[in-house]
């Protein structure tokens, strides 16, 4: 075993902000998940993910306080019912996970899959065919430890929507730095997982291993900063506006199918949401500043024409026109097929990948795997749409879901699980007699997300 470099710049940061600083655990949890594709520790030629190194270090220094924690999740208060029912669906998601990865690649072997270690395009014309294997135990490994930091996220160290924010900004400020100085760029500290090909730097990756990856990360961001444009205080929008430049630069180099697309679902979902929003509020209207904005930024638009068909339209049609996309497209299409086969019940994590996160859910833990989850993304984005605090978290992780589903099948993607988190146990203002209650039950719940949230 060998710690690496920004491995042990984890342990250090952890450890030391447990000791000095608890409430700022989510910022270096946070940071860490702009690395999801650099190892921390590397064992047997297999590295292990800075997030989850994170993850291990927090569980060892809490193991006492987080036994305390996880034996009263059943003992919940009036008005607390919300967090039992995200516990006991993420549990619940890991048990079936758990059951169907051991047994369906027993039950169901010999079925044509595309298998994780070997790529998509590889397999097209000659499909693996499914067995149990290692890889199996190590993917249900990585949901459970993602369930596990929403268990403990809110209890050991308070979390808010700044959680997921801490990683957008050091994905994109890095990113944007990885432009200037390509020269520079630190490729052995940073790309060091082993069995990963990175790719090269034609198209900007940023601190991940493809373009596809950092599309993801840039159509979150653009989710989260424009909620904090539109409702944070003159820092936080000055800060946001600052942010959504970077976004925009990166996105141009990024130059990926997965932005394109998953920028273009984000805007139309912000705008269903706000129109829903109008209507119910019975002032439905039109403010002039939004007006002059819109005039501005269809000016500007129409006056750029060309180089938008061509950077859009342009950029899809010869995404479609590749053969990566066949591949991808055949790769959903066989998945859907195993998802049948399978009578709903899914092979197993670790069994197939293809190239949505949906379609990996679906094929690999079927219908109930699917209803679990789905179930705990809803609960998430209700809550965040619920309380303006934490909104522009739940923006982001829809814009990573999106992301997801349009090109980056990976469940143990840690943006997913901080996504949750901050939506799900992120502080949020409550009622006085909530907290006259809180205070007057004891510190044991000091951590607790009942406790109001303080300005973000």
């Amino acid at each position: 075993m060998s710690v690496t470099i920004l491995g042990i710049v984890t342990l250090v940061a952890v450890v030391g902000v447990w000791i000095a600083r608890r409430e700022w655990t989510q910022f270096v949890v946070g940071a860490t998940v702009a690395f999801p594709q650099t190892a921390g520790v590397i064992v047997a030629g297999n590295g292990f993910p800075l997030f989850y190194l994170a993850m291990v270090v927090l569980v060892v220094l809490s193991f006492p306080r987080a036994l305390y924690e996880l034996s009263r999740l059943g003992r919940v208060r009036r008005g607390r019912q919300e967090r039992l029912v995200a516990d006991v669906v993420g549990v619940a998601l890991v048990a079936w996970a758990a059951v169907i990865s051991i047994a369906g690649p027993r039950i169901f072997e010999g079925m044509r899959v595309f298998a994780p270690e070997l790529g998509v395009d590889a397999q097209v014309v000659n499909m693996a065919t499914l067995h149990p294997s290692v890889g199996n135990y190590a993917q249900v490994g990585y949901l459970a430890m993602g369930v596990l930091f929403l268990l403990l996220a809110g209890r050991l160290f308070p979390v808010d929507a700044r959680l997921i924010g801490s990683a957008l900004w050091v994905a994109i400020v890095l990113a944007a730095v990885r432009i200037v100085a390509e020269p520079y760029w630190p490729h052995a500290l940073l790309q060091n997982m082993p069995g990963f090909n990175y790719a090269t730097p034609e198209r900007l990756s940023g601190t991940f291993y493809e373009p596809s990856v950092l599309g993801l990360y840039l159509t979150a961001a653009a989710g989260y900063f424009g909620a904090r444009l539109l409702w944070s205080g003159a820092a936080g929008r000055v800060a946001a506006v600052v942010a959504l430049g970077l976004v925009a630069v990166d996105f141009v180099r990024n130059g990926s199918g997965t932005a394109l697309l998953g920028l273009a679902i984000q805007l139309a979902l912000a705008g269903v949401v706000a129109l829903v929003r109008q209507l119910r509020s019975g002032r439905f209207g039109v403010r002039p500043a939004a007006i002059i904005a819109a005039v501005v930024v269809v000016g500007a638009g129409l006056s750029q024409i060309p180089v938008i068909l061509q950077f859009t339209v342009g950029s899809a049609a010869s995404k479609a026109d590749s053969d990566s996309f066949v591949a991808r497209t055949a790769s959903n299409v066989r998945s859907w097929n195993i998802f049948l086969e399978s009578v709903g019940l899914g092979i197993g994590l670790g069994g197939n990948r293809p190239s949505s996160l949906a379609l990996l859910v679906l094929s690999c833990l079927g219908v109930i795997g699917a209803a679990l989850f789905g179930a705990l993304v809803l609960i998430a984005l209700r809550r965040a749409v619920r309380h303006r605090v934490i909104e522009p978290g739940g923006w982001a992780l829809a814009g990573v879901l999106i992301a997801a589903v349009v090109a980056v099948p990976d469940l143990s993607t840690p943006a997913i699980w901080i996504g949750l988190a901050a939506c799900l146990y992120g502080l949020v203002p409550v009622a006085r007699e909530e907290l006259r209650q809180t205070v007057v039950d004891g510190p044991g719940e000091a951590l607790n997300p009942s406790l109001p949230a303080r300005s973000a």
